[in-house]
């Protein structure tokens, strides 16, 4: 019991806090687990042996974040996103919805590999420049991009069904062709996001916009230290390099991490031959990725005592045990309405390897199939995870897009949940969830 009322209170603290600005993440998934823990018993030896086991699932993604932002800094630097947003802005030529659904689209193909880092890093940093020229939010980008990789990492090789497929036993392609209907009629709702958004920017005055005269005023460059960096004659080498990248990113097994340190490395000696000029480009962008690597390693912090004390299995029983006995029989609907909330607070490890087992089990007895529990709660938790400050890809997304925690949570939340809850009530009507 107490386990489970700690569990409750802190997640309760994280949020407000983050919410409320008043605390940065990297206090709170540092002293709150830690203070949780020490009231439920735990010793000094078994708190330190937990921090290790969370850290461990994230000091990958933290070298991620330092290699992505110098990479694409030094991208931005030398000017080679320029042409493609000059480019860019012809095509669009002020038409919102067509941007919003190419984020769509992109982020579709992108996500094919059921990975968040590299839907993020084609998605935000060739659209951000767009957006800011049009006069479109990045929150609208961000929350376009993001509904649709929730809807994509249902494939069959993402971590959801992945997940799923050792708790139920079962191929991952067969529970796909369960979701299958589902995860259609949530890029329906991807799409339909998309048109509702663009109305809203274009009634903010987005796509209004001079083209002739936003080109003319790009010849000038005003900031000459700015000028300085830029490398138009190496355009074509730095476009080139990029694409390596993604290739590299999408048809190799090497760690993403190590993928950007080497383009950090060829696009830092090619476009500046100089050390002491390296040197410089790296202090320049220091500062963006100590904040986010601390966060990432502190997230890990938290994450390991969730998972290693028991905390989270202790909230899921907590909350199926004081439910009516008249909603035990619906219990995966209730988690799969809940799920945008849990899917916040918990990493996917213990959502799908205790929680759901616990719920099956519970399910089960009032016959509901395992597979029928399985699909709402996943979908349902699934729907809000790009937002999740215990999922290190959460902090990618906000690295490339420059948006805080708490604005993303504020935007993102209640579209996403809805869109979740869309295709829970799609698969109830039919029947790939049972009622």
């Amino acid at each position: 019991m107490l386990l489970a009322l700690t569990g409750f209170v802190m997640i309760g603290l994280l949020m407000y806090f983050l919410l409320k600005g008043k605390a940065i993440p990297v206090t709170l998934f540092v002293v709150l687990p830690i203070i949780g823990a020490l009231i439920n018993g735990f010793g000094i030896a078994d708190i330190t042996d937990y921090i290790k086991s969370g850290v461990s699932t994230t000091w990958g993604m933290a070298a991620l974040f330092v290699f992505v932002i110098t990479y694409f800094g030094i991208m931005t630097d030398v000017g080679m996103f320029d042409k493609l947003v000059k480019k860019l802005i012809k095509i669009a030529n002020g038409r919102v919805l067509g941007i919003l659904l190419v984020v769509v689209l992109v982020s579709i193909l992108g996500h094919l590999d059921g990975n968040s880092p590299t839907t993020y890093l084609i998605v935000i940093p060739a659209m951000a420049p767009l957006c800011k020229k049009l006069n479109i939010r990045i929150s609208t980008i961000m929350m376009v991009c993001t509904a649709t990789i929730t809807v994509m990492n249902l494939v069959p090789w993402g971590g959801v069904l992945n997940r799923q497929s050792i708790t139920l036993a079962m191929d991952s392609n067969e529970l796909w062709h369960m979701y299958l209907p589902l995860q259609i009629c949530g890029l329906v709702c991807c799409v339909g996001l998309a048109v509702i958004m663009a109305r809203v920017e274009v009634k903010r005055g987005a796509g209004k916009i001079d083209v002739a005269a936003t080109q003319e005023e790009e010849t000038e460059v005003v900031d000459e230290a700015a000028a300085k960096l830029l490398r138009p004659k190496l355009l074509w080498y730095n476009v080139l390099l990029t694409v390596v990248v993604f290739v590299l990113l999408f048809t190799t097994k090497l760690p993403n991490y190590f993928i950007f340190m080497l383009g950090c490395v060829f696009a830092l000696v090619v476009n500046f031959p100089d050390p002491k000029e390296q040197e410089a480009r790296l202090a320049a962008h220091a500062p963006k990725a100590i904040s986010l690597v601390a966060t990432v390693l502190a997230a890990g912090v938290m994450v390991g005592i969730l998972n290693n004390t028991g905390m989270i299995v202790a909230m899921a029983e907590f909350i199926i045990n004081i439910l009516p006995a008249a909603l035990a029989k619906h219990l995966h609907l209730v988690f799969a309405f809940l799920g945008g909330f849990i899917g916040l607070a918990v990493s996917p490890d213990p959502l799908y390897y205790g929680i759901l087992p616990v719920l099956i089990e519970v399910c089960g007895n009032y016959g509901i199939p395992a597979t029928s529990v399985a699909i709402a709660f996943g979908v349902g938790a699934d729907s809000c995870f790009t937002m999740a400050p215990v999922i290190a890809s959460t902090y990618l997304g906000l690295a490339v897009s420059g948006m805080s925690l708490k604005d993303v949570m504020k935007t993102n939340f209640l579209p996403h949940w809805i869109i979740g809850l869309i295709m829970i009530v799609f698969g109830c009507l039919i029947g790939t969830i049972v009622v």
